[in-house]
């Protein structure tokens, strides 16, 4: 109930005891400061109370955010796609900031893959990932949100329906597609080796494909003539 349906009882109940009369703005605040809200409880088949977890706080991206270097805004997306009857999904990663990006297909958009897929990118990325976006995908929940919870990553969320929040990931997926999906579906009924070959096209894509927004330079080429990373690092990194 409201605070205007609560003060109706709370009127019967202080005349009766010769307590003071609060407005329905008071109780409101009364409301709020304590936070009495009503939680409902679930019940299982069987009679048990099961215990509802608290719903986790989604951060958003803070207005007039900027990047200054890698890592400070790594947008991630799903693709998905069909073929001869099988349904594929490919988790994509773009860091707004020097567009170097990652993606890797799985037979499944759980977040247990999820997770999976975000601890390879911190091994190839190039540098530290401080902040993560995502849409509101199932996959982004449970098993991959609590592993961000426990690294110095914040994640954050898309509000719904808003998916051009998420422009450089959903511009990197448009490439992705054109320049390799399309040529390379047959492979998604093995994804191991779809992956494979997607892998060879990401180190083209990051050390060699130019891009207009870099000035004509490749990712990697942009980190380095730019005191961003060391050719020495990228090399082992890759190796």
């Amino acid at each position: 109930m409201g605070k205007d349906k609560v003060k109706i009882f709370l009127d019967k109940f202080s005349i009766k005891n010769d307590l003071p009369i609060y407005s329905e703005s008071k109780v409101g605040r009364i409301i709020k400061e304590k936070k009495i809200y009503h939680h409902r409880i679930k019940i299982s088949h069987f009679g048990k109370i099961k215990e509802t977890k608290k719903k986790r706080e989604k951060i958003r991206k803070p207005v007039g955010f900027r990047t200054k270097s890698q890592g400070d805004l790594v947008q991630i997306d799903t693709i998905v796609r069909f073929y001869s009857g099988i349904k594929r999904y490919v988790i994509t990663a773009m860091d707004t900031h020097s567009n170097f990006g990652f993606a890797l297909a799985y037979k499944q958009a759980n977040s247990s893959n999820a997770k999976n897929f975000f601890k390879k990118l911190e091994i190839v990325f190039p540098g530290t990932i401080k902040h993560i976006q995502t849409d509101n995908g199932s996959e982004f929940h449970k098993y991959f949100a609590e592993y961000i919870e426990n690294t110095e990553t914040t994640h954050f969320w898309n509000y719904k329906g808003k998916p051009y929040l998420n422009g450089h990931v959903e511009r990197f997926n448009r490439s992705v597609q054109e320049e390799f999906i399309d040529w390379n579906e047959f492979l998604l009924e093995d994804v191991n080796e779809f992956n494979k070959k997607l892998t060879d096209y990401m180190i083209w894509c990051n050390t060699e494909r130019p891009h207009w927004s870099l000035k004509l330079q490749s990712p990697v080429d942009y980190l380095i003539n730019n005191n961003l990373l060391s050719r020495m690092r990228w090399t082992d990194t890759v190796s």
